[in-house]
């Protein structure tokens, strides 16, 4: 499809500071992606994730990295959740660490890359809180293109009393071996 590797300009990317913020407020029936509170236990996690029954099959490392994005963009994750979470995706079989890159919005971050069965995932995230900037994925067949894309421009949460929390600036680094 013609313009999907479009990549934006200054200008562009100035549309995303101009956009009007959008606010969903969900009480009672919204169900987190994952049952709270996360296991604080990396294999557990992926367990839940991935079902390991499969971390044979050829697809593993997309459904394992697909549901780290699944995770990222459904439910707000605090500094232990996340860095849970990175060491959930450093074990992805096949990843690949790919230097620091820039997402559509021009934000620097770590570039991860996973290849599994025919498609190319990519998933940038902020070197400084640990969250999830963006993810790509791209088919390489039978019909190559693009097939999905998350960008997260900004994320936040309240607690009961609907005060937000302060940010939390970093988190503990992830290892690979």
């Amino acid at each position: 499809m013609r313009g999907v590797d479009h990549q934006p300009t200054p200008e562009e990317r100035d549309l995303f500071a101009k956009a009007s913020p959008i606010t969903t407020q969900h009480q009672g029936d919204l169900h987190p992606y994952l049952p709270i509170p996360l296991p604080t236990d990396p294999t557990t996690l992926t367990g839940l994730l991935a079902p390991p029954e499969l971390a044979a099959e050829p697809a593993y490392p997309r459904l394992l990295s697909g549901g780290i994005v699944g995770l990222a963009t459904s439910q707000y994750l605090d500094q232990n959740e996340r860095t849970t979470a990175l060491h959930v995706l450093a074990t992805v079989p096949g990843i690949e660490y790919r230097g620091t890159t820039s997402d559509l919005a021009g934000r620097a971050g770590l570039a991860f890359r996973v290849f599994a069965d025919a498609s190319t995932t990519t998933l940038i995230i902020d070197p400084a809180t640990g969250e999830l900037l963006a993810a790509q994925e791209r088919i390489a067949a039978p019909r190559p293109g693009l097939f999905s894309s998350v960008l997260i421009l900004q994320r936040s949460h309240t607690d009961a009393d609907g005060v937000p929390p302060e940010p939390i600036r970093s988190v503990s680094a992830v290892h690979t071996r």
